[in-house]
Formats: C-alpha cells, sequence, structure tokens
C-alpha cells in the first residue's frame, strides 16, 4: 500500500500518448509539478539522470519508475503514474516497450526508498499489474495502489 499522501488521485493520468521516453518522463514528471511535489528542474533531473545512466529505471518489462536524487527542487514526498496508450522504447532491451511510466520523488533518501519499497511490493502482484494496465478509471488505478 502507498500512502494516500504520496500518492493521490490527482497524480495518475490514463491513455497518455507519449512520441517517446523522453516525453513519457515530462508528462510524469510534469503531473508531480503541477500538484506542487517537485520544480521544473527535477523533471528535468530525471530525463537527464536517464541520458546519462541509461534506461536503469525500467525495473521490470513495461514499467519505469524515474526519479532523479534528493535535491531543494523537490517540495514534498510523491508519486505520479502516467498509463500510455501506446507503449514506447527507453532502449532497455529486456524490459521494452513501457506502458507503466511512474515519477518518484522524495525530499531524503529514506523517504525515497521506503516509496520505492511501497511501490515494489505493489509492482510484484502481476494480478494488480494487469489491474492498472487495463484500468478504465482513475479510481481504480488508485484503489490497486492502494489497497
Amino acid at each position: 500500500m502507498i500512502e494516500e499522501r504520496v500518492m493521490k488521485k490527482e497524480n495518475i493520468r490514463l491513455k497518455i500518448e507519449a512520441k517517446d521516453w523522453k516525453e513519457a518522463i515530462e508528462i510524469s514528471g510534469n503531473i508531480l509539478k503541477e500538484n506542487g511535489y517537485v520544480k521544473e528542474e527535477y523533471v528535468q533531473d530525471m530525463i537527464k539522470a536517464v541520458e546519462k545512466l541509461g534506461p536503469y529505471i525500467v525495473i521490470v518489462p513495461h514499467i519505469a519508475i524515474a526519479h532523479a536524487r534528493p535535491s531543494e527542487d523537490v517540495l514534498k514526498d510523491g508519486l505520479s503514474l502516467a498509463i500510455l496508450k501506446t507503449p514506447v522504447e527507453f532502449g532497455n532491451e529486456d524490459n521494452d516497450p513501457v506502458d507503466l511510466v511512474f515519477s518518484l520523488c522524495a525530499k531524503s533518501n529514506q523517504n525515497h526508498l521506503k516509496v520505492l519499497e511501497d511501490l515494489a511490493k505493489v509492482l510484484e502482484d502481476e494480478e494488480k499489474v494487469h489491474g492498472l494496465r487495463n484500468s478504465e478509471s482513475i479510481d481504480e488505478v488508485y484503489n490497486i495502489l492502494n489497497n
């Protein structure tokens, strides 16, 4: 279960169109920016991290968790999810294409790890992942992530 203060309904978008991985991260990251979790610089830092380190954020098949280091550009801990209408390639041979793009921000390394741990518990349940991918409503996605 993911804490409600971290993952709110307004942090979820369904059937999003993205032309490539950069746009997918921008869309997911901008959800956090629009809702007061991060500054623009943090969204750009998430993209720069993939440019520098490669597609390490594609953690399992079809799922990416975009993030950057905790910094002053993080206003509060948060998590967003953009479910893509059409999957995009991130350049991760084993786990592409991606259709679930999470963006994670945290004010400290400890909080960062806690949110990742909570999210991992959801994502290790194949039934829940299937439910996320096939959800027709934000309420449905929210309930999967928070129950």
